[in-house]
């Protein structure tokens, strides 16, 4: 019962992308719904405490020449550039570059506002889609700390380009619809939709009607907040982002998105609304992509200046009107504003003290800002609190400071801080030097001189067991970074007392504080029961260097394994503790209490998950694979490819029953939470696929059961213990996957996959069957006729027999499957087996030495026939 954790970082000296979301509009009778799916699996990594995360590489940084100075607006109209996948019709072009035109009017930016327009071919039932193409925060400039801000409006916050080449916004329209009105001037009629009011409005999304709250089930949440966010209110004018009111992820804010209670509120809607918040539409019942990020539509009819943004429009509606109150809405947001922004890339620690270090930046405002007001406060002890006012030189429309070069060890905190002639304060970094109403710091901070500070680095070792075969083994990425950088990463290893060799690990062209590193072994170099020992070593670009090690002392180490040789069928009650059988790892063989009889088991309980990432790069959503492999592949059957085993299954369930163990890219749905499954491996263990889906505590009420009432303890873990009693049965098909086929030789790993979140007992397996013989009811029998060795054809031979009995039949049709049994006088079923015959002649054989002696009954059955003979075992 838990979501994906996000690592989080709050370090101000670097901005932070989201990808962002489109707004899918689709038709129904009589309404244009947006339909709006908020996808934060998209959000780019963000890195744990102490990172400092550089610029992506394919941001291109170019410094904007200023279209302003101190003292003077630089209230130059925002410039629109569109682009089209594919040259649209005539009269559609107009209404995409009108769309511009009257946004670009209301809006100042010395950054191009980029956007690609395409005019394409949809489903039929949609209209089309646009928005943002990402999400930035904490860039110099920003207004509010960790507040993500759509793409356009935070280029023209810090003034320079933020994304390259890309796009600010693409919108997506379905040239197929048949009833658009692409007229500019007129009305469409009552069957038509006014095109240019749907741009017009996807437009607004993608310059800022939009935030980050989501909803997921029972509650609310957001990774960080969008600006809009920073600014909805409920009716008594309590803030949705203050987490002492509405904790983050809490039922209590989903509350508030479906009160019918939800404003916008900023001074300057206030201001043009007669001192009136902006009314958004919170309908009791959450709808995705209509809830919050609109105006009322009730409040804001038809032909009301500002309904352009409420959720649908109906046929014949036209809504060609900004209005006053989104206008209004974007100024607040950052569209009218003053930013402060270094003319170069912001300082990271250093060792060399024999330069100056100069400090510079531009002023750029909508209004006017206060003569003399820009100071730079600056401390050279790491306090911000000792900070000091520089003197300014002021060179055009440059302001600079100059520190002179020290050879004292000196960490430097400052931050830039300038007042409109209103007396509003803006700074840079965001809501310096300390945040409102909280404790928290904001400003920026690098150390001068010797550099005694380690690396950051995450990273988990995922390997207890390989098998003889593999040669390359790819480990999980090693996340690093250091406040000076990064020289090399490496490991060291080991087989068994062998030397010890080096090998670098590889840094990511995409992600320049990621690395890989991988084993590669040549053919035969590791043998089974070979014990690899290794560790990574990350080291700094220090004069004298420092260094991290994984693990911090000693070394991890993983096991060899080799298969067996393979066999037709296992079957195995682990009284006997075929421990040799297995290779096991969280398992073990033996008796718990409340139980009769030895079998396979989990720990009990087994632990949180705890050893990997799910993304391979460290943080603390982890999980654990308890793993038992049986080393003696099986020989998969056309006609008995069958497993048959008793289970107790006490695994934290999916929160709802029924949940879809795979998600639709074919991943394991991380709402299913902890989960049993068998795979299978054909190819000597390098890879491994599952034989069916995953299953856990649903299955059965009697294991659901423990996740109720008095048998959950107040974290949420099960409490309820294991017994003879839960036991149910579980058949698998081996061909049932279509991953595997007869004549394959095939590993079997039995796993409990444990996430972070709640735990229980575990699994418990016995009368492990894998294409054994399956007791049955016994078949009616039919005595015939013995006459010396032959009864209507059946043939056994030796009988009597001291160990092996051969059993032919001729039979009248080619290509059968018949089922041969072998019962006692008892009646039990001791030798059962689906025979497929090639030809016309049932040929086989059956191994009774550790029958015991007595007189038994063969049985043979084709879809028509039966036949029966008796046979004796003597030993």
């Amino acid at each position: 019962m838990k979501k994906i954790v996000y690592l989080i970082l709050g370090v101000l000296t670097s901005w932070h992308v989201s990808y962002s979301q489109d707004h899918k509009m689709e038709l129904v009778p009589g309404k244009m719904i947006e339909e709006y799916t908020p996808e934060f699996t998209k959000i780019k990594r963000e890195l744990p405490e102490g990172y400092t995360q550089e610029m992506q590489d394919w941001v291109r940084q170019k410094n904007i020449v200023s279209k302003s100075t101190q003292n003077r607006t630089s209230a130059s109209a925002a410039k629109f550039t569109l682009s089209f996948e594919t040259p649209p019709p005539a009269d559609v072009r107009a209404i995409f570059e009108k769309a511009a035109e009257s946004w670009a009017a209301i809006l100042n930016s010395d950054v191009e506002v980029k956007i690609l327009c395409r005019w394409r071919n949809l489903a039929s039932n949609v209209l089309g889609s646009a928005g943002a193409t990402a999400n930035v925060r904490n860039f110099p400039g920003a207004a509010k700390v960790n507040t993500f801000y759509p793409i356009a409006l935070a280029e023209k916050m810090a003034h320079k380009n933020l994304n390259g080449t890309d796009y600010d916004i693409v919108a997506n329209f379905n040239a197929d619809y048949a009833n658009w009105y692409k007229g500019l001037d007129g009305v469409p009629t009552i069957n038509q939709i006014d095109l240019y009011s749907v741009v017009l409005h996807e437009f607004g999304h993608g310059l800022g009607f939009i935030g980050q709250v989501s909803v997921d089930n029972s509650t609310a949440y957001y990774i960080y907040p969008g600006i809009f966010d920073q600014f909805m209110v409920n009716g008594a004018g309590s803030s949705l982002t203050d987490t002492l009111s509405f904790k983050n992820d809490s039922p209590e804010l989903k509350a508030q998105l479906t009160s019918g209670n939800l404003f916008l509120s900023t001074s300057k809607v206030l201001a043009v609304n007669n001192k009136e918040r902006a009314k958004l539409y919170a309908p009791t019942s959450y709808t995705q992509g209509s809830s919050i990020y609109h105006v009322d539509a009730s409040k804001y009819r038809p032909k009301d200046p500002n309904a352009l943004m409420t959720p649908s429009i109906a046929k014949g509606e036209i809504t060609r009107e900004l209005g006053t109150i989104v206008p209004a809405a974007f100024n607040d947001f950052g569209w009218y504003s003053s930013s402060i922004v270094p003319t170069a890339d912001l300082f990271t620690d250093a060792e060399d003290v024999t330069k100056d270090y100069v400090f510079s930046v531009k002023v750029y405002s909508d209004t006017l800002v206060k003569d003399n007001s820009l100071k730079l406060m600056l401390s050279t002890d790491g306090n911000i609190q000792n900070a000091t006012s520089r003197s300014l030189t002021l060179s055009g429309t440059t302001y600079s400071y100059t520190l002179p070069k020290d050879t004292k060890l000196r960490t430097i905190a400052y931050y830039w801080v300038a007042e409109e002639a209103s007396g509003k304060k803006f700074t840079t970094p965001a809501q310096a030097p300390v945040i409102s109403g909280t404790t928290t710091s904001s400003f920026y901070k690098f150390t001068i001189g010797q550099d005694t500070v380690k690396p950051v680095a995450i990273y988990s070792n995922p390997l207890k067991y390989i098998f003889s075969n593999q040669t390359k083994i790819t480990l999980p990425t090693l996340l690093a970074n250091d406040n000076i950088g990064i020289d090399t990463v490496y490991m060291e290893y080991s087989i068994g007392s062998g030397a010890v060799v080096k090998t670098g690990f590889t840094r990511s062209m995409t992600e320049s504080f990621s690395f890989n590193g991988a084993f590669n072994f040549a053919a035969g170099q590791i043998k089974a029961g070979d014990i690899i020992k290794y560790r990574v070593v990350v080291k700094d670009k220090a004069k004298l260097a420092n260094y991290v090690y994984f693990p911090a002392t000693g070394n991890y180490e993983f096991v060899v394994l080799t298969s067996m040789a393979a066999v037709n069928n296992y079957k195995t009650d682990f009284e006997s503790k075929p421990s040799a059988d297995f290779y096991l790892k969280g398992f073990a063989i033996n008796q718990p209490a409340n139980f009769t009889s030895l079998g396979l088991n989990t720990e009990h309980p087994y632990a949180n998950g705890s050893e990997e990432s799910y993304d391979n790069s460290g943080g603390s959503d982890k999980f654990t694979n308890y793993d038992a492999i049986l080393l003696k592949p099986i020989i998969v059957r056309a006609d008995t490819a069958r497993i048959f085993f008793d289970e107790v299954v006490l695994v934290e369930p999916a929160e709802t029953t029924g949940t879809s163990f795979l998600s639709p890219d074919g991943s394991v749905n991380r709402s299913f939470y902890d989960y049993v499954i068998v795979q299978g491996s054909k190819d000597g263990g390098l890879t491994w696929n599952n034989l069916r889906d995953g299953w856990d505590s649903n299955d059965f009420t009697e294991w659901q059961n423990g996740w109720t009432g008095t048998n959950v303890d107040r974290n949420g873990n099960s409490i309820l213990k294991g017994s003879a009693t839960l036991y149910q049965k579980r058949e698998i098909d081996i061909l049932g996957s279509g991953k595997f086929n007869p004549g394959d030789k095939v590993l079997l790993r039995f796993r409990l996959h444990s996430d972070v979140g709640a735990y229980g007992w575990g699994w418990a397996i016995d009368n492990l069957n894998i294409q054994g013989a399956q007791a049955v009811t016994p078949p009616k029998l039919v005595l015939a006729v013995e006459n010396g060795t032959e009864t209507n054809g059946l043939l056994i031979r030796p009988n009597p027999s001291q160990g092996l009995f051969r059993v032919q039949l001729p039979l009248e049709q080619m290509g059968q499957t018949v089922e041969l049994n072998m019962i006692d006088l008892q009646g039990r079923v001791v030798y059962q087996e689906n025979v497929r015959v090639g030809g016309s002649m049932l040929d086989t054989e059956i191994q009774a030495g550790n029958w015991p002696t007595g007189t038994y009954l063969c049985v043979v059955k084709s879809a028509k026939q039966q036949w029966v003979k008796r046979v004796f075992l003597l030993k």
